[in-house]
């Protein structure tokens, strides 16, 4: 099979993928934040729809406080090749950060939407790179622990119809407490979060959550879990709010279900691959 013909293949599939979990998923992806909640961008708060993923930017921290995207099998397969282009995201009302910001900065350009997770279209694997999808963050986190963490979101997608990612920095102080780098004052989170959601092979729903510190860890990822819950309070974000009040309390309050069963991972923090690197 050419390349072409695998394009077109991939593309059916997502369709189909599309056209059973339709209006569902797509509700449940997108989390409940001030400009959600009132249908139009304003002030502090910008949501905005790019091929692979949502996010809404947080004028006042140059970040954005979450980005969602959902993931199935299909989109595992990889069409393209990762390009390491970072464009400044003119959607931004105010500008996003810049290049320029983390030059010399001592961080790296940390992807929140992974271009690993992106790189089933040229499309979305280009928007990735975005500034308006980079956080600050210390290399050893951004190459260690957080790379693990991305590479176990993809192996659970390898094993269920679909995967609901919800991730972002925990911006729980105002954004003059926080360190800042370069000229557009690019906040430094001190956590960041992922959360995820999906249903078991009984069609039973299931999340978890994680709160990593912006630093290297040597810990077992599942040393970070969280439920639901304890994210959307330390970020004010509500998650999976489409879900039926009853059953999204239960499920926010899990800990020990699908995504903690059989899945032993090593960090390995030492991964300082060249290529790979951001920090200039």
């Amino acid at each position: 099979m050419n390349f072409k013909h695998k394009i077109i293949l991939v593309s059916l599939h997502i369709l189909l993928a599309a056209s059973v979990f339709p209006q569902e998923i797509s509700e449940l992806e997108i989390p409940r934040c001030p400009a959600t909640i009132c249908g139009e961008n304003g002030g502090d708060h910008e949501v905005h729809k790019y091929s692979g993923f949502s996010l809404c930017f947080r004028n006042r921290y140059k970040d954005a406080e979450w980005v969602s995207y959902t993931l199935t099998q299909e989109k595992l397969i990889k069409n393209a090749r990762r390009t390491n282009k970072f464009i400044e995201d003119k959607n931004i009302s105010t500008g996003s950060a810049k290049l320029s910001d983390y030059k010399a900065s001592g961080y790296d350009r940390g992807h929140l939407a992974p271009a690993a997770d992106m790189a089933w279209s040229e499309q979305s694997e280009n928007e990735s790179f975005l500034m308006s999808n980079m956080t600050s963050q210390v290399p050893q986190l951004n190459r260690g622990i957080w790379k693990e963490l991305e590479a176990q979101v993809r192996k659970y997608a390898q094993s269920l119809d679909f995967l609901i990612v919800a991730t972002g920095p925990v911006l729980e102080k105002q954004p003059e407490e926080y360190s800042s780098i370069g000229q557009s004052k690019v906040c430094v989170p001190e956590y960041f979060y992922k959360v995820l959601l999906s249903k078991d092979k009984d069609g039973n729903w299931q999340s978890i959550g994680f709160i990593l510190p912006n630093e290297k860890s040597e810990q077992d990822i599942f040393s970070y879990k969280v439920c639901v819950n304890e994210v959307e309070e330390r970020c004010g974000i509500d998650f999976f709010s489409a879900l039926d009040d009853s059953i999204e309390e239960e499920v926010e309050s899990q800990t020990e279900n699908i995504f903690t069963q059989d899945y032993p991972v090593k960090p390995d923090n030492g991964n300082m691959n060249k290529q790979e690197q951001t920090r200039q």
